[in-house]
């Protein structure tokens, strides 16, 4: 009698235990999709959201990083129209005045739509990008405004394989004492048509 009664109790735990667990589980499931993970946020958002006024980033090297994952959003994400003038828009939050001025709104707007559109019509995506370490950056100064340049290099993937291609940052400081980009270059024989 007390082996069955102990049988009984032990069998009514675990049927106790295995509704709770199967309700939490249950309802962990309903709330993703009722869309309370909608606080997951892409990559886009992520460039988006980053206040460079009060955030600005450091180094040469943190400049130029955030600008490629700025590219990498332009080749590799989704986007709506209006996110990708405003990825254009914080793309150009890091651009130099001389830069600036030489790139209307409307025409670095135009010109990168173009672009892109052109890489993707060939399925092109920034697969990785290596750029170079605090270390090896080349300072100069001239005229007394100071100067800075990085290597980066860029590996591009299609349904052909994968290209690499090298480019040039030039960064000055501004009168806030921030690196701005300048503009860049390609090195010989790189096979990315800026």
């Amino acid at each position: 009698m007390k082996r069955r009664m102990s049988w009984l109790v032990t069998m009514t735990i675990i049927l106790v235990v295995g509704v709770i667990v199967f309700y939490y589980f249950t309802n962990k499931a309903n709330d993703s999709d009722n869309g309370t993970n909608a606080n997951v946020v892409g990559e886009v958002d992520k460039v988006l959201n980053k206040d460079l006024k009060s955030r600005y980033p450091y180094t040469v090297k943190e400049v130029v990083q955030f600008f490629v994952r700025i590219q990498k959003c332009y080749y590799n994400e989704e986007y709506t129209e209006d996110e990708l003038l405003k990825l254009a828009d914080k793309a150009r939050e890091l651009f130099d005045d001389e830069l600036l001025s030489e790139n209307s709104v409307e025409t670095y707007y135009e010109n990168l739509k173009n672009e892109v559109k052109a890489y993707q019509s060939i399925g092109k995506t920034i697969y990785r990008v290596i750029i170079e370490e605090n270390n090896d950056v080349v300072y100069s100064t001239v005229d007394g405004q100071k100067y800075a340049s990085i290597n980066c290099t860029y590996y591009l993937k299609d349904e052909e394989g994968t290209t690499s291609i090298k480019e040039t940052y030039i960064l000055r400081k501004d009168e806030n004492d921030r690196w701005k980009i300048l503009g860049w270059e390609k090195y010989e024989g790189s096979e990315w048509e800026q």
